[in-house]
């Protein structure tokens, strides 16, 4: 058997093991603490969408794709930003800043006296710097760009918005909620070991595989940042992850090693035990983990795909570690795991008080569960219909889910770009700064009368929709000196064709700046200013009725900020459908292997995505609805953050897959042994619910931790997994499982002929055991364990039905 194999192997070669496995995660630690630099804000775009071939073109065509920096010059109250005072001290601030060769030009109230610009009390005034670079190039000069700006005086004060100050907050928030999480879960961690092991030891080698773990992630994730772009959060997604499944893994290969030392197995013996069971176990959760997350490479947009690939490398850090290094330390320790005991001090405490010791605690623990098994299936109906209908009503707040995009107002007061930020989008008219742009390309001269008529004509239309306040363009504002009319279709063509030396030049020079802002070629760009805030679900609804709108003679595409989002829901929408169709099948047939059973899979599948929905409800009526948020200490957007449900989906979808093999495993076992469904059930969740318990508060434990972030993204993550890790644990685990495996009886083992026999075939469902050797069911009558250990397979009549 592979797996047996590979203990044994493991065993051998301990002590070269454990030091080239450690030498592995040190080099690793060291490339993976610049992981930070290497991420980005970004990714929440469509490459393929509208928007973002809009975006490209803005940048070829107009020179308008490349960054910007905005910079908000806040004055005291009663203060005028339009006087000459405050211009010229804002001028002198940014003298420096506009001679950089990374800054094209400064637009503000003086270059252009308009009063967007100006803040709607008066005393505030904004600035926008047109960058040579991208924003993502901005980020890392950010902290220079700044050094050339000069205290302004005049009584003001500055901050700076725009993508490369959020990243770069982002960047330091991220990484303070990283450490934060670490340092408040760390402790209740190892408690929750100690009081699993009840040995300072082993509750100790769960949290060095984590230490190794997510290091040796965060360097392969630098590493593939080198060649597409990762998420900001990646890091933080990593970290949860590692944290929860080294040390899940962990606890299931230390708990089968002890148990088989209890049972007389010499250390040789256990450690190849422990990795031929709970070690096949790991090994096939984390390939259904990984395949869960795998669904997210489907999506175009790269901040969803790098939480796949970051998370699939820490899942292979994870199961690396555990079956590598962990089963080494195992067989260099042996009866050592043991030391420390806490039962023994408390042993020891007793004595000298004169008070009894108490029974085996493990044993009694085993046999209330099996009590509550028995319990269950003693009424499996009592216990199955409520439970069901509980998940379902938790999971109704999930169908009125709507989804914005994350920006800046995610991040918590005091950082700098997210006030900035804020201000803008309340001091000062609403959408200024966001427009929605539209690329109008007509045939032939745009100037020419009758495609001044029809771009007007698109102008029009686009200002009658519910929610633009106005449409600005080449063509629009212009009056007639004299009388102060809008001027006509004819008057405008002679406007933009008559020669220079034929105009009065402060008309020839405005002409030129229109020409130069909103026409190339045969394309006029048209801004649709909206008082909607761009990345909620009302601003991204408006773009689809904006590209409806077709005027004859003019093609169209839309962008900016809200058609970014727009088209990002888009995108999503499309493809969850396959993505989640992919985990479902593949975590389906990755059980089917492992138990031999199509019923298993079946029923793994529903109980977990009832696990889900219940925990989508919570974040909905939560994070989206507000409630709560007095506790948690956040503020609700009206809305739930793109892309987390997807990102839960997969990562939980896999995590749930954990507890179902290590608890399915060992009902497996004890019924391959005896052929008895209800006590094997029972056996199997004595066995392993103290486990699962342990594990399940570990993993609620530390995504708790990150509930405490202040950024509203990972908060509603690490508040959402929380929430379905306790559901899965506890009502699933302890409900549903025994409920239903009692109700299938023998048929929850069943396959048809060809796909039991391939599953006989291929052997990942024989599992081994030895029963004997603690006195267990097999001492009475159960198949006896072959010589090599392994137990002997049933008839197949004992297997299947």
């Amino acid at each position: 058997m592979l797996f047996s194999r590979w203990g044994a192997f493991a065993y051998r070669f301990r002590r070269p093991i454990v030091l080239v496995t450690v030498l592995f995660a040190i080099a690793s630690a060291v490339v993976g603490a610049k992981v930070t630099s290497a991420l980005s804000a970004g990714g929440w775009i469509d490459p393929t969408s509208e928007s973002a071939a809009v975006s490209a073109r803005l940048n070829d065509e107009f020179g308008a794709g490349r960054g910007t920096l905005i910079v908000l010059f806040q004055g005291e109250p009663g203060s005028d930003a339009r006087s000459a005072t405050v211009q010229g001290a804002i001028a002198t601030s940014l003298s420096r800043l506009a001679s950089d060769s990374r800054v094209g030009d400064l637009v503000g109230f003086a270059q252009t006296s308009d009063e967007r610009f100006i803040s709607t009390d008066g005393r505030s005034a904004y600035v926008v710097a047109r960058l040579t670079i991208t924003d993502e190039q901005s980020v890392d000069e950010i902290d220079a760009l700044r050094g050339l700006i000069d205290p302004p005086g005049a009584g003001l004060t500055y901050k700076l918005a725009g993508i490369g100050p959020f990243t770069r907050d982002q960047a330091h928030q991220s990484e303070k909620e990283l450490i934060q999480a670490e340092t408040v879960s760390a402790p209740f961690v190892l408690l929750i070991l100690l009081a699993v092991f009840a040995s300072v030891v082993a509750a100790g080698l769960p949290l060095l595989v984590a230490a190794l773990t997510i290091p040796t992630a965060l360097g392969g994730i630098f590493l593939v940042a080198q060649v597409t772009d990762l998420s900001i959060y990646v890091q933080n997604v990593a970290t949860m992850l590692g944290l929860a499944l080294a040390i899940d893994y962990s606890l299931f290969m230390v708990s089968r090693f002890r148990e088989e030392l209890r049972r007389g197995r010499t250390v040789a013996q256990a450690v190849e035990t422990t990795v031929a069971t709970s070690g096949k176990a790991v090994a096939f959760s984390g390939l259904a983990v990984a395949i869960g997350l795998s669904g997210l490479l489907l999506f175009r947009p790269t901040a969803l795909r790098s939480f796949g690939i970051g998370g699939s490398l820490v899942v292979a850090s994870s199961v690396f570690f555990a079956l590598t290094f962990l089963p080494a330390v195992l067989g260099m320790l042996g009866p050592r795991v043991n030391s420390l005991s806490l039962a023994g001090l408390f042993a020891a405490i007793r004595r000298r008080l004169g008070r009894p010791i108490a029974a085996d605690a493990p044993a009694m623990r085993r046999s209330r569960w099996a009590a509550v098994a028995h319990l269950v299936m003693a009424r499996p109906f009592a216990f199955l219909v409520p439970t069901l209908i509980f998940l379902l009503v938790a999971g109704t707040p999930f169908l009125r889910l709507a989804q914005g995009i994350p920006n800046a107002s995610t991040l918590p007061p005091g950082l700098e770009s997210r006030d900035a930020a804020v201000a803008l989008a309340t001091d000062f008219k609403a959408g200024e700064t966001t427009p929605i742009t539209i690329l109008a390309t007509v045939d032939g001269d745009p100037t020419s009368p009758a495609n001044i008529g029809q771009i007007g004509k698109l102008a029009d239309a686009i200002d009658g929709i519910e929610g633009i306040d106005r449409v600005e363009g080449p063509f629009s504002g212009l009056r007639d000196p004299q009388t102060g009319a809008p001027l006509t279709g004819d008057q405008l063509a002679l406007f933009f064709t008559a020669p220079a030396s034929q105009m009065p030049p402060a008309f020839a020079a405005a002409r030129d700046q229109l020409k130069a802002a909103y026409i190339r070629g045969s394309v006029v760009r048209l801004d649709a200013i909206s008082p909607i805030d761009a990345v909620s679900p009302a601003g991204t609804a408006l773009i689809p009725r904006i590209r409806a709108t077709a005027v004859e003679g003019v093609t169209t595409q839309v962008g900016g900020l809200a058609a970014e989002g727009a088209d990002f829901m888009t995108s999503q929408a499309s493809t969850i459908p396959y993505a989640v169709g992919v985990t479902l099948l593949a975590s389906a047939v990755i059980l089917y292997l492992l138990f031999g059973s199509v019923v298993i899979p079946a029923k793994a599948v529903v109980m977990t995505l009832l696990s889900i929905s219940a925990s989508f409800g919570a974040l909905v009526w939560i994070f989206q609805d507000g409630n709560l948020s007095n506790v948690l200490g956040f503020t609700s957007p009206g809305f739930t953050i793109a892309g987390n449900p997807i990102i839960m989906f997969s990562v939980l979808f896999g995590l749930s897959m954990d507890y179902e093999v290590l608890l399915l495993s060992r009902i497996q076992e004890a019924y391959r042994r005896t052929g008895d469904n209800t006590a094997s059930v029972a056996e199997g969740l004595s066995r392993t619910a103290g486990v699962i318990t342990g594990a399940a508060l570990i993993m609620v434990t530390v995504f708790s931790a990150f509930a405490l972030a202040e950024s509203i993204t990972i908060k509603s993550i690490g508040v959402g997994m929380a929430i379905a890790v306790l559901i899965d644990a506890t009502i699933i685990r302890v409900l549903l499982v025994p409920a239903t495996m009692r109700l299938m009886g023998r048929w929850n083992w069943w396959a048809p002929g060809p796909l039991g026999r391939l599953a006989d075939r291929l052997g990942f469902s024989h599992v081994e055991d030895d029963p004997a050797a603690d006195g267990g069911p097999a001492a009475d009558g159960g198949p006896a364990a072959d010589g090599g250990g392994h137990a002997a397979e049933p008839s197949p009549g004992l297997a299947r039905p």
